[in-house]
């Protein structure tokens, strides 16, 4: 048998009565520690869960990255807590993995939130990051300052490069080794970076929220988003780029409260 995703709950208390929990998927290179300072903050209205999906965080190691074995993951967790019917968000790769998995299971799905990704196949962006990533010589590095000098030289990107570094850990030995499986990553970014497109549609609503200054969702990819999630909104976030949810944590967080609160979206720029 298959081990568990790595998961935390957190507790809505007596609110959670009659609501669905929201599972929240990180992206790539990511985990759920990512989603923290969101995730508490929604759990003052409703039970919070956050995955760390395979190969990632503190989840397990395990062979293949499709968006099916991904997505599967995630049903395991959902059965294991007796769970019929969540909320669902997911950023990045994980929105690749909310979307396959509300097409192929809308019944486990109530609402849909997806940060800033499209279904579609993207450019390679991050094969220069797994070259860097693999460069650096951990087994020789004895503090994060070093490994941040010898990682400026491969990424100019500050925020960038913090956000890789979590994927650090300190090896028993000396030095640090990647907590992530980077190999297998790597090994699967094809697949990642893609979308495998069917003639399934999810009729559920669906938020799309992207950040204004993202290249990951374009007006040109509108259409196919509506043709695919019928009952979506494309939402835009002010002065954000790729990771909203981070840049401007005030107006993700009471967007997704309103999305989720079955409100009217109105009130925000509808880019749909």
């Amino acid at each position: 048998m298959q081990p568990l995703l790595h998961y935390k709950i957190y507790s809505g208390g007596d609110k959670q009565k009659n609501t669905p929990p929201l599972l929240i998927l990180h992206g790539l290179l990511g985990s759920m520690d990512n989603w923290r300072s969101q995730a508490k903050r929604l759990a003052q209205s409703r039970t919070i869960i956050t995955i760390d999906l395979r190969n990632h965080g503190h989840s397990p190691h395990l062979a293949g990255m499709s968006y099916k074995e991904m997505a599967m993951d995630v049903v395991a967790v959902l059965q294991h807590e007796k769970l019929a019917e969540v909320d669902l968000l997911g950023h990045s790769m994980g929105g690749k993995v909310a979307m396959w998995l509300a097409l192929h299971f809308p019944a486990l799905i109530s609402r849909l939130i997806i940060v800033d990704i499209a279904p579609k196949t993207y450019p390679l962006w991050h094969q220069k990051v797994f070259a860097a990533m693999m460069k650096l010589p951990l087994s020789e590095l004895k503090s994060r300052k070093e490994v941040d000098r010898y990682f400026a030289e491969l990424i100019e990107d500050d925020v960038e490069r913090i956000f890789l570094s979590k994927n650090l850990q300190r090896h028993q030995n000396g030095g640090y080794t990647w907590r992530c499986n980077l190999n297998e990553i790597a090994k699967g970014y094809l697949k990642i970076a893609s979308f495998p497109l069917n003639d399934l549609v999810f009729s559920k609503k669906s938020c799309f929220i992207r950040g204004e200054h993202s290249h990951y969702i374009e007006e040109t990819d509108h259409p196919l988003i509506k043709a695919i999630f019928t009952q979506g909104n494309i939402i835009t976030i002010a002065n954000s780029s790729h990771l909203p949810h981070i840049e401007q944590a005030d107006d993700f967080y009471t967007l997704v409260l309103t999305f989720l609160e079955k409100k009217c979206l109105k009130s925000v720029k509808d880019t749909s």
